[in-house]
């Protein structure tokens, strides 16, 4: 009986191991399957990233192959890293065009531009026919084009310098009617350079968790352009300093924009323009790394201008816009921006189109 007992225990013993042995088989087989898989997910994603041009992470693999582990360290929670390869995305290079972000120290940016400016105007009047007064239109219609060089040179400490140079031409053209009927019309242009402004900018606060970035700047329009040619105003001739605050907060893709400046002009024979408060609010989104979408509101009043120390009652104005603008990237350090303004009221720009070219030398100057 106990031989028998004996016999049965070995039996059942060596069922038991045969069948571990066999549940051990099964998983290191599905582990093998599982190392395949993986290794084909990888090759795959490696395969994207070379088509995308994303750099690859550094990676550990063991000599087997099986083991890959990814060493990146984690940022801290509210760290916004701006790598080299994001520096180059639409998207960054559009926020250092808007102002909201600065070069590196030595990288230099020149950025050819050009603006389009229609602006209509009606008011009463009373015209002359034959013996007669009667109540007419003055409307004047107002083409400007201004084609700028700007120039932007990231400096140490988180800061940049930006030179600009514009070219303007207006041509304006004023219609008198009566009814539907035109009675004179008078056509005049004039062109000329504008001022040249110089600005430096500083990064006062980095964005953390909760706070935002924010860029303080000052610019000076130097009073090297001309007032006025032919009779035609050309928006130059005046000393003109400005301070501005702008602040940008990510979510990205999006990333929200605001910004504030108070502009103080200085007395030129006799005429003083009025001081301008300006705001503006909006956001910009990565539509792809090689493209962005822009969308602002912007503000501003000025008050009333000073002539011979008086105020001129009714020169104030009030300005709002709605402004809509893209950017792509056309090749390595060449973006191509372009924006559409509508004028919302009835002191602003009717419409206004504008392009422009950054170039980018990443090349440090120094």
């Amino acid at each position: 009986m106990r031989i028998v007992l004996a016999g049965l225990a070995l039996l059942l013993f060596a069922a038991s191991a045969r069948a571990e042995d066999a549940r051990v088989e099964v998983l290191q087989r599905q582990l093998r399957e599982r190392d395949k898989v993986m290794l084909e997910l990888l090759r795959r994603v490696e395969t994207l990233e070379k088509q995308i041009g994303v750099p690859r992470a550094t990676r550990d693999t063991a000599d087997d192959g099986k083991a890959v582990a990814v060493n990146k360290a984690a940022p801290a929670p509210g760290t916004v890293i701006v790598t080299e390869r994001m520096a180059e995305r639409a998207l960054e290079r559009s926020l250092s065009r808007e102002g909201a972000l600065l070069l590196p120290s030595g990288v230099l940016e020149v950025e050819p531009s050009f603006t389009f400016v229609r602006q209509e105007d009606a008011t009463s009047s009373f015209v002359t026919s034959g013996s007669s007064v009667v109540a007419g239109e003055t409307e004047s219609n107002a083409n400007r084009f201004t084609a700028d060089l700007g120039l932007r040179l990231g400096l140490p400490w988180d800061s940049q310098l930006e030179i600009g140079l514009p070219y303007r031409r207006a041509e304006v053209q004023t219609v008198t009617s009566v009814g539907f009927t035109p009675v004179t019309s008078t056509t005049s242009s004039g062109y000329g350079l504008g001022d040249l402004r110089v600005g430096f900018a500083k990064t006062l606060l980095r964005e953390g968790l909760r706070r935002p970035d924010l860029v303080g700047r000052i610019t000076w329009n130097t009073a090297s352009g001309k007032i006025s040619d032919n009779g035609v105003s050309l928006g130059g001739g005046f000393h003109e300093i400005q301070g501005s605050l702008t602040a940008i907060k990510r979510q990205d893709p999006m990333v929200f924009i605001g910004g504030l400046s108070y502009q103080h002009s200085f007395e030129n024979d006799q005429i003083k323009s009025g001081p301008v408060i300006a705001t503006n609010l909006g956001g910009a989104i990565a539509l792809s790394p090689e493209s962005s979408l822009r969308l602002f509101l912007s503000g501003a009043y000025q008050g009333e201008t000073e002539l011979f120390g008086s105020d001129i009652n009714g020169s104030d104005r009030t300005v709002g816009s709605f402004v809509i603008g893209s950017s792509t990237l056309l090749a390595p350090g060449i973006l191509l921006n372009a924006s559409l303004g509508i004028g919302l009221t009835d002191d602003a720009e009717d419409m206004s189109l504008a392009f422009s070219i950054p170039i980018r030398f990443d090349t440090p100057l120094f």
